[in-house]
């Protein structure tokens, strides 16, 4: 049985409403609709408040709705990638900064310069793969995040260009 399924029977079982359940563990009645039509899940404080209102245990609500345990991973999971892209996009627009202002501060020796290309160019790839996982998890096609990191791409082979094909 799905978790939204056992929270409704075990909400009817008590013959409580979905506002008196919402006020016995401090959530709004919309998350309790949400959770018993399975649009989202609760989380875990909400959880440990249900078993006990419910008088289930832990283990149970999350074995008979496994969906939940899946969603759990898939949030953590969208989170980290999320971070690395973040990180990788710092570091990339860094070196972007450095290559460009090359013309303003004095350039850089060649080798150095080649190396910040090679090093913004991997970044850029490594953000494009960790956003089409990103697209996979959440469902979704090409984003805005996608474009940019294209123009990215596109700033750093133009950089290059203009620095080594003088």
């Amino acid at each position: 049985m799905q978790l939204n399924q056992t929270l409704k029977i075990k909400r009817e079982e008590q013959s409580l409403t979905q506002i008196e359940v919402a006020e016995k563990i401090y959530v709004s009645q919309k998350s309790i609709s949400n959770w018993e039509t399975g649009k989202n899940y609760p989380d875990i404080y909400s959880l440990i408040r249900l078993a006990n209102l419910y008088d289930l245990s832990l283990d149970s609500l999350l074995l008979e709705g496994s969906d939940i345990v899946e969603n759990i991973k898939e949030k953590t999971e969208i989170k980290s990638l999320k971070r690395i892209n973040k990180i990788l996009a710092l570091t990339s627009t860094c070196v972007i900064v450095i290559m460009l202002g090359q013309k303003w501060y004095g350039e850089l020796p060649l080798i150095v310069t080649l190396l910040l290309s090679i090093i913004a160019s991997s970044n850029l790839l490594i953000i494009l793969y960790f956003q089409t996982k990103l697209n996979k998890l959440k469902d979704e096609k090409f984003t805005l995040n996608d474009a940019l990191i294209l123009i990215g791409a596109s700033i750093v082979t133009i950089v290059f260009y203009l620095f080594f094909i003088k």
